[in-house]
């Protein structure tokens, strides 16, 4: 019953992650058109923004079997630092709050460069602040500096770097997740969490609360001096981008060519 009651809130200020999945979202609904073609969402998780996305043809999924967030809707899994794909095989790279789970974030983007065709664009989200999730495999957080320094490096050009919120969103979104992770959920060894069947009732409204009041003071007092997270878009630059290495274990011969998106397999059967 409480799964159910809780995709009801999923866009709403009831859940207590809503400001920055509100942030996201908007992020990817205004530069999510720009994408086209076929698309590689490098772990896609349940694929949650593939409605904003009108110009793509085919949507790839990549994810690793240890996801939190369901396997149904993978296409293949795959660690973002080896992607058996051969280069230059899509038309856009869909990457959003990834990173922080990758030990190399450079190796990762090196890869989607190379998978990626000359002058196809990415569109990424990383986290500045984020409390810790998805244990053990959350490894950091990023700055403005160092996300322009990484996507320069690695083969990509950027075209927009943007804050995902101000200072108070950050505030209230910190509060917010504190409150339900501490008080209102119960979390098991990977972090995820269960809500608590009394204490929600309690801890939600408030969670809701410090989410609204948040969103008033950024109306009322915008400040810059931190944000949630950075949403960029990026053109992959002219030239070769060279294979990462590939992890213990990985067959990166082993290209996968000739693919399907899962919703176009399912439709078929």
């Amino acid at each position: 019953m409480w799964t159910s009651i809780k995709k009801l809130l999923d866009d709403t200020y009831l859940h207590p992650r809503h400001i920055s999945r509100r942030e996201i979202a908007n992020f990817v609904r205004a530069e999510g058109p720009w994408l086209k073609g076929r698309l590689l969402d490098v772990g896609c998780g349940k694929k949650p923004y593939g409605r904003l996305l009108p110009n793509v043809q085919q949507h790839f999924g990549s994810d690793m079997p240890s996801t939190m967030h369901g396997l149904e809707h993978a296409d293949l899994f795959a660690s973002a630092l080896a992607l058996p794909f051969p280069d230059r095989t899509f038309d856009s790279v869909l990457c959003t709050e990834v990173l922080e789970h990758t030990p190399d974030p450079a190796t990762g983007l090196r890869e989607m460069a190379r998978v990626a065709k000359p002058d196809a664009l990415l569109l990424l989200t990383v986290p500045a602040s984020e409390q810790l999730h998805e244990k053990p495999y959350d490894y950091c957080r990023f700055t403005c500096y160092w996300l322009e320094y990484l996507l320069d490096e690695t083969g990509w050009e950027i075209l927009r770097l943007r804050p995902r919120g101000g200072a108070w969103l950050e505030m209230g979104y910190r509060f917010s997740s504190f409150l339900y992770t501490a008080l209102g959920a119960t979390s098991d060894p990977h972090g995820k969490l269960t809500p608590r069947a009394l204490a929600s009732w309690f801890v939600v409204p408030a969670c809701t609360c410090v989410q609204l009041l948040a969103a008033l003071l950024d109306k009322l007092w915008p400040s810059n001096v931190s944000t949630m997270g950075y949403g960029a878009i990026a053109r992959r630059k002219l030239g070769v981008v060279s294979r990462a290495h590939s992890l213990p274990g990985s067959d990166l011969n082993a290209a996968i060519v000739e693919l399907e998106p899962c919703e176009q397999r399912a439709g078929d059967d």
